[in-house]
């Protein structure tokens, strides 16, 4: 079982490794100085799977973390405002979240998906028992191992000691093991796994979310600290886990289910379904194209890319405009709701002029979820690059650089729809609250609103081109590209904290957007011409 595991970890080290020279690659400037031959048995290959195993636990620690502020702290602490039973709210969510549906759905051994497993076991011959016993120790004394700091940190901010976050964890971790039992025990005796019961999964989902939030949010909890914490059941709960773990070891059968679950239908079915998740909503129906749209006719003052780019953007006009359609309808029912707050509560006239005037840090956020440059850069490649990039002429230099400039036109303009309507109603906001004489206040906050339209255009087409983040399989395996976006995500969110004048804010958002406009067309022209391919 050591032999299996040691060739296993030495697996995932070198399969992490090699991800990780892949990225330092991709990053531009020092990608050139990274040569191939890292990709050897090196001791710089030892050194750099070191560092990845490093930032990879790291990046475990904070996703625990992530999780635990978002889905459990923060929706605990909103609903336990002024009751005193914070602790009481966040121990009620992390029971139903981690020790019921995290038990039941998450299995090691019927995880039809894992590539891992897939690898060791069907490739390369690995003895499947040995396998996944080494398999379920690693994950759940590393999970429990992940989630110490996060927990302890909880603990601070929600009012519980370092020795109760153990005694939760030890109880978590036992219970995972109870759960493989659980879903081996389903399938001895119906020959079904759970996490593939599609209505199954969809049930339990929805159950848990009413028992984990919608009960504490309507005051109806349980209070299980009394139980949890109580010696006896902490005594049996890892009686129960050991017993589970003493049963699983000596469990004959896990060739079988490998036989059956580690199969590349299993794992070509959940990328095709990966696959369908990111590009699913920029397939076009061509069933639905009219005759028109397909008429030779069209454009014909147009040459050469100028023309393919006007086929294009006229047979996905509906996939593209739709969405800024449904934009522009939410910020009309806005302005409606807004305007009728005005007329029948006079009394919020002024609080609305000094609110709107420093809504510049939300009005960011909101532009960048209004923003739908990514899904037209998703759109181009899956409905055109994607074809396209297999030809040579198409990668020319001349012709990226082209194509960037006429689609760079096109999603600029898309984008500034939703933000000139944005724009006209806080203009009319303003004029039914009788502030029509003060709009010229309100300048700076719409050229920061135009700004920002143009900004988070020119970032998605930048990153697209300057990365192509999008593989021939209709993945997306950038690392660069999702540290990015996540950096910019938190940026937008966290410029809803800014206190500061609208006048400061607009002056800093407009000089910005410019300097990253200016940067961002600089560094597409410069290695587009090198990025741009299918991988």
């Amino acid at each position: 079982m050591i032999r299996t595991f040691i060739n296993s970890f030495n697996v995932s080290y070198a399969e992490s490794a090699n991800t990780f020279i892949h990225f330092l690659k991709r990053v531009p400037i020092i990608g050139k100085k990274v040569p191939d031959s890292l990709y050897k048995e090196t001791k710089a290959k030892i050194v750099i799977g070191i560092i990845s195993q490093i930032l990879g636990a790291i990046w475990a620690i904070l996703k625990k973390g992530l999780y635990l502020a978002l889905m459990i702290v923060l929706p605990a602490y909103f609903m336990s405002k002024g009751t005193g039973l914070f602790f009481t709210r966040f121990l009620h969510i992390f029971f139903f979240l981690n020790i019921i549906y995290g038990t039941i759905m998450n299995s090691v051994v019927f995880d039809y998906v894992d590539r891992s497993a897939f690898n060791m076991i069907t490739l390369m011959r690995a003895d499947a028992r040995e396998y996944y016993i080494s398999a379920m120790l690693y994950k759940y004394i590393a999970n429990f191992i992940y989630f110490i700091v996060p927990m302890i940190i909880a603990g601070m901010i929600v009012g519980f000691s370092p020795i109760k976050a153990l005694t939760m964890l030890v109880i978590l971790t036992s219970c995972r093991f109870m759960g493989e039992c659980f879903n081996i025990f389903i399938y001895i005796k119906m020959g079904k796994v759970l996490s593939k019961q599609n209505t199954f999964t969809l049930v339990s989902i929805v159950i848990i979310l009413i028992l984990a939030y919608v009960l504490p949010f309507l005051d109806l909890y349980i209070n299980l600290e009394p139980i949890l914490f109580n010696g006896f059941v902490v005594l049996g709960v890892l009686i129960l886990g050991a017993a589970s773990l003493l049963y699983l070891w000596n469990y004959k059968s896990y060739a079988v289910i490998a036989k059956e679950l580690l199969t590349k239908e299993n794992l070509f079915d959940i990328n095709a379904f990966k696959s369908d998740m990111t590009f699913g909503d920029v397939k076009l129906k061509e069933d639905k194209i009219s005759k028109e749209e397909l008429s030779s006719k069209l454009y014909q003052g147009k040459q050469g890319y100028e023309y393919l780019n006007a086929i294009f953007f006229k047979r996905h006009r509906k996939m593209l405009i739709n969405p800024i359609k449904m934009r522009v309808i939410i910020i009309a029912v806005g302005f409606l709701a807004s305007s009728a707050f005005v007329i029948f509560m006079p009394d919020i006239k002024e609080e609305l002029f000094s609110a709107v005037l420093k809504s510049a840090p939300l009005l960011l956020f909101s532009m960048y979820m209004l923003s739908t440059g990514e899904k037209i850069c998703k759109a181009m490649f899956y409905n055109c690059d994607l074809s396209l990039l297999r030809y040579g002429y198409y990668r020319e230099p001349k012709t990226i650089l082209l194509n960037f400039t006429i689609r760079l036109k096109f999603t600029v303009l898309l984008n500034i729809i939703p933000a000139l309507a944005l724009c006209i109603s806080i203009a009319g906001v303003l004029i039914v609250a009788g502030f029509g004489a003060k709009l010229i206040s309100a300048v700076p906050l719409f050229l920061c609103i135009l700004c920002l339209a143009c900004f988070f255009s020119i970032h998605n087409l930048f990153m697209y081109y300057a990365i192509q983040p999008y593989t021939a399989q209709l993945t997306i395996k950038s690392p660069l590209y999702k540290f990015i976006n996540f950096i910019v995500y938190i940026v937008s969110y966290a410029c809803l904290q800014i206190k500061t004048s609208s006048y400061i804010f607009t002056v800093v958002v407009i000089a910005v957007t410019i300097i990253y406009m200016a940067v961002a067309l600089i560094l597409t022209y410069k290695v587009a011409p090198k990025t741009f391919r299918l991988k």
